[in-house]
């Protein structure tokens, strides 16, 4: 069911909320996840439920998790009838969807959600992280989407571009606009498909590899087998 409009809590600014308010959007995002019902899906920060509302229809076994208290009191309530879905109140910079997965049962997960601009990088990193994960639908600022995207060479490409490409096949769904939102942002917005697939030389050790990325970056004008011989 979807959620309704009426007597939802203001957005808090502290939390970067931007609620979506379009249904069309919605339904878009949930079609580039491809839920199909029994699956395991996790979405990040439902807010007033736009996406959770044809993601739960899609039969999938939806847990959605949202900080914000009024907020998640509310999912609830609307979804209080609906046996596939879960409201969790929970900070997703806490969570570990991996075992949140394991401890509902499962062994692969499906992500979607809309999510705060200030989270993007240390939820991507997450992402690359959790290892059940099978596809994720997720929406971010359009400029970070296009340093994910950007191929070894360009400017835009960095530490978040060759990490994730490392792991993912990552394609752009779609671009949203600010009145998609209410409020509405100040900048657009782009919806990022990612499907694991590792390339051939990406390290099992994804932290350890980051931690390698960073230090990379962190010394540009150095050789690189003399910043390898700092790292190993």
């Amino acid at each position: 069911m979807a959620s309704r409009e009426r007597d939802f809590p203001r957005a808090k600014k502290s939390l970067g909320q931007n609620f979506l308010a379009s249904p069309a959007v919605a339904e878009r995002i949930a079609a580039a996840l491809r839920p199909v019902p029994g699956e395991l899906v996790f979405e990040i920060g439902p807010g007033r439920g736009a996406l959770t509302a044809p993601l739960a229809a899609s039969g999938a076994r939806l847990v959605a998790f949202e900080i914000d208290a009024p907020l998640a009191e509310r999912l609830r309530e609307d979804y209080a009838a609906e046996a596939n879905v879960e409201i969790v109140r929970a900070d997703i910079r806490g969570v570990d969807i991996d075992a949140e997965a394991r401890a509902r049962g499962g062994t692969a997960f499906k992500l979607a959600g809309n999510i705060p601009y200030q989270l993007t990088s240390s939820i991507l990193i997450d992402l690359a992280r959790w290892r059940l994960v099978t596809a994720a639908a997720l929406m971010v600022q359009r400029e970070v989407g296009e340093r994910v995207l950007a191929p070894p060479g360009r400017r835009a490409c960095g530490i978040l571009s060759i990490f994730i490409q490392s792991y993912f096949i990552i394609e752009r769904a779609m671009t949203v606009r600010p009145g998609s939102f209410t409020p509405p942002p100040k900048v657009m917005s782009v919806v990022l498909r990612f499907t694991p697939a590792a390339q051939a030389l990406a390290p099992s050790d994804r932290l350890d590899f980051l931690a390698f990325l960073k230090g990379c970056f962190a010394q540009r004008r150095k050789k690189l087998r003399n910043v390898a011989s700092e790292a190993f």
